[in-house]
Parts: structure tokens; C-alpha cells; sequence
């Protein structure tokens, strides 16, 4: 993958084409469930669905090499502006842990 593509892979990168994407099918869903009648069973298979794409979207070994890359580099950064070792991974977790809410 290029490196001009990696600095574009950013967890929050992620998390909002994540949230674009399933806002979208909600509201395809939505619409034809409505016209089909019923909208729970369509909904939930459609969603079922997606997560399983984005699981294995994000399993993907390069993306999981460039995120790990990525966070790395944030790292490195973060030391270099002038926090500590342990500043550094204490908002590097911090940080993942956001991203898994």
C-alpha cells in the first residue's frame, strides 16, 4: 500500500466510513422495508449482514499492518513533541479505547 495511502488510515478514518456506511444502509433498509412490511426482519438481516462485511473488511491483513503501522508512528510522534515513554502509551490507549466505543 503507498505510503500517502496510510497517513488516510486513521482510526477515526475508520470509524466515520464505518458509521457513513451503515447510516446509509439504514436508510436504504428503512425504505424498503417499509414497502416490503416487514421491517424488523429485513433491518436486522441487512445489519447482521454489514457487520459481517465490515469484520472481515477489517481483518484484512494490510489494513491491520497499516493501522498497527500507524499507531506506531503516532507513537514515535507523540515522544518526540516531548511526552514520556509512558505519557506516550497511556494515550495510545486511551486513543484505542475510544475507537472501541
Amino acid at each position: 500500500m503507498p505510503q500517502f495511502y496510510l497517513s488516510l488510515v486513521t482510526p477515526r478514518a475508520v470509524t466515520m466510513l464505518i458509521a457513513g456506511t451503515a447510516m446509509g444502509l439504514l436508510v436504504t433498509a428503512s425504505t424498503y422495508a417499509q414497502q416490503m412490511g416487514s421491517p424488523l426482519d429485513f433491518v436486522n438481516s441487512q445489519l447482521a449482514e454489514q457487520m459481517k462485511n465490515q469484520v472481515r473488511a477489517m481483518s484484512d491483513p494490510d489494513l491491520v499492518k497499516a493501522r498497527a503501522q500507524l499507531q506506531r508512528k503516532y507513537y514515535e510522534a507523540l515522544i518526540e513533541a516531548g511526552f514520556s515513554k509512558e505519557e506516550a502509551m497511556k494515550i495510545i490507549i486511551a486513543t484505542a479505547q475510544g475507537d472501541a466505543n
